[in-house]
């Protein structure tokens, strides 16, 4: 006799939890999945490999190759923003990487929202609050090219207030459903 488990609002971690119990116990657990379920089974595998094939991912998770197509295009059209790639940097010779916290005048903001965007070493860009306007995080070859882009910044916007923090080690990147 097989036992029908209907998944409708668990939380995350106990859908995970059906899910890998199916397949160690694929007799006896015959799990009906949502389509919230399996949007989440989706992105967790391309999380993983996004370069996997549907057919992979359709032969592990049992869901009908068409389901994923159709799930995986209303995820291109909403969801997922684009294909990328996480590169390690000190392999290509960045080794200092830093979070820049700034504070910067009012009149500046935007000016200077341009100027990082337009920076080669700025990897990314937040804006926040809480008494600061921007992080940014960079990637440099050196403790110089990082000093010279704070000078630049310096020299020509009115800064506030600035606080570096060096990475030191990437211990978790991109983790969120990838378990």
């Amino acid at each position: 006799m097989k036992t029908v488990i209907i998944v409708v609002n668990l939380p995350i971690y106990l859908k995970f939890f059906l899910v890998i119990l199916k397949y160690l116990c694929p007799l006896a657990i015959n799990m009906v999945l949502t389509e919230n379920n399996k949007t989440i089974i989706l992105l967790t595998n391309l999380r993983k490999n996004s370069r996997e094939k549907l057919t992979t991912i359709s032969k592990r998770t049992n869901i009908p190759i068409s389901t994923l197509f159709d799930e995986l295009k209303k995820l291109e059209d909403n969801i997922i923003l684009r294909k990328t790639i996480l590169i390690d940097f000190s392999k290509l010779g960045y080794h200092v990487k830093a979070q820049v916290f700034l504070k910067v005048d009012e009149n500046n903001k935007d000016k200077l929202k341009r100027h990082l965007i337009c920076n080669e070493n700025v990897n990314t860009i937040y804006r926040v609050n809480n008494g600061w306007d921007f992080i940014i995080e960079t990637a440099h070859k050196n403790i110089q090219d990082l000093d010279g882009l704070l000078e630049n910044i310096s020299k020509n916007f009115i800064i506030q207030n600035k606080q570096i923090h060096y990475l030191v080690e990437d211990i978790k990147k991109e983790g969120i459903l990838l378990n």
